[in-house]
């Protein structure tokens, strides 16, 4: 028995002594791949993330972003012969008709589900008056949101020499993306059927994701993936930006330049498993948490004892190597904190780093602290006093003069 448990120890501490082991880097087809965290906003996978490539199709989340920055979902857009014509041969129209009054709602579905370039034209000139001046918008955006090695010069992805992207760009851009649950949503739909309008009284267009990552029957499915665009043009390759949410992680991937269409997926499926296996979210510290207890000026003996608090959690996406780290918070309170201080007022702030991130939060007070009166009732009996002895020292010399008055008249 006592040998059982000697070897029970040994082998719990061999394990717990063992070093962790972390996913090795995958080998995938594309040219350029990332994966960035959408609560911090790191970089959990990089593969030549910094080369400029053509982004094809991606292209249309950016221009999602603007529309539902610059638009109501229930606005009215009308289709012009110019915004159909000015597809070039090849690429993915939605047969929809000049002259074709649609909400902007109905054209958001169309241009993320099954990518049609007519509608990002028609909605290009909707929200800017041209696809030109669109374009411009675009390029101020992507430079808003961080991107440094983008040039956009169409809305759709249409190739150019001069419509370039990389995989860090453009994971900046979908994580922007996803803090819009309009994109979010539609992103994650697998078909659309669009109604009679105007000037078309049939039902039939029904427009299919080409996103097979979300499409339960395929090979290719992936269930943590709800998103977003494929895109693919010869000289951009297979293109692929997904949004996935694994263990409460949400990331977005870009991979660039896959050699085929399902290698597109196995990459992402790759990349997002990769950051998911070396990653994990850890809650640093805990709203309401007592950080120290300070003695407050003023205050009445019953409240001048104050906890001060952290206001909500702080939690970070770290490398699954410091899951367990300590990490001290540097704590910068308010000057001269005297009473009365309210219940739950800010009164400080504290820091947190880790992994060369620094994470802050604000100090509050976890109860009210009371104004002490003793102060005012020392200062109201020496008021008190003052005035007494005012009144002694009038009423003395009120009786001298009056016995000096006494005498002079008796002279």
């Amino acid at each position: 028995m006592k040998l059982l448990k000697v070897i029970i120890l040994f082998i719990f501490l061999f394990v717990i002594s063992m070093p962790i082991v972390y996913a090795e880097e995958p080998p995938i087809t594309a040219t350029s791949a990332a994966v960035i965290d959408c609560i911090d906003g790191k970089i959990l996978y990089n593969k030549n993330m910094d080369e400029k490539l053509y982004p094809a199709s991606l292209t249309k989340i950016l221009t999602a972003i603007l529309v539902v920055e610059n638009c109501d979902l229930q606005d009215v857009a009308t289709v012009s012969q110019h915004a159909i014509d000015s597809v070039e041969y090849g690429y993915l129209t939605a047969n929809i008709k000049a002259g074709e009054q649609l909400t902007v709602e109905q054209l958001l579905n169309m241009l993320i589900i099954s990518s049609c370039n007519d509608v990002s034209n028609v909605l290009a000139e909707h929200i800017a008056g041209s696809t030109e001046a669109f374009v411009e918008m675009m390029n101020k955006k992507a430079e808003e949101i961080g991107c440094t090695n983008s040039h956009f010069v169409n809305c759709s992805g249409e190739h150019s020499e001069n419509h370039y992207s990389t995989a860090h760009d453009m994971v900046l851009i979908g994580k922007y993306a996803m803090q819009y649950d309009e994109i979010k949503n539609i992103a994650n739909k697998i078909s659309y059927r669009l109604g009679p309008t105007n000037v078309y009284d049939k039902d039939d267009r029904l427009y299919e994701t080409s996103n097979e990552m979300i499409l339960s029957g395929s090979s290719n499915y992936y269930r943590y993936v709800s998103g977003v665009k494929t895109g693919f043009t010869t000289p951009a390759g297979y293109c692929f930006m997904g949004y996935s949410v694994k263990n409460d992680m949400p990331l977005v991937s870009v991979v660039m330049k896959s050699t085929t269409s399902n290698s597109r997926y196995d990459d992402t499926k790759q990349i997002l498993e990769y950051a998911y296996a070396n990653n994990t979210i850890r809650t640093i510290a805990e709203m309401g948490t007592n950080i120290q207890t300070v003695n407050i000026k003023h205050a009445t003996k019953e409240t001048q004892k104050l906890n001060v608090i952290l206001d909500k959690n702080v939690i970070a996406v770290v490398n699954i190597e410091n899951k367990n780290k300590s990490v001290e918070p540097k704590i910068q309170l308010n000057n001269e904190l005297n009473a009365p201080i309210n219940k739950g007022q800010i009164i400080g702030k504290a820091s947190y780093e880790i992994e060369g991130k620094t994470y802050t939060t604000n100090l509050i007070a976890e109860t009210a602290v009371e104004k002490s009166k003793t102060p005012l009732v020392f200062l109201l009996i020496f008021i008190g006093i003052l005035l007494i002895l005012g009144s002694l020292r009038t009423f003395a010399l009120y009786k001298r003069n009056k016995t000096l008055k006494k005498i002079r008249n008796k002279k």
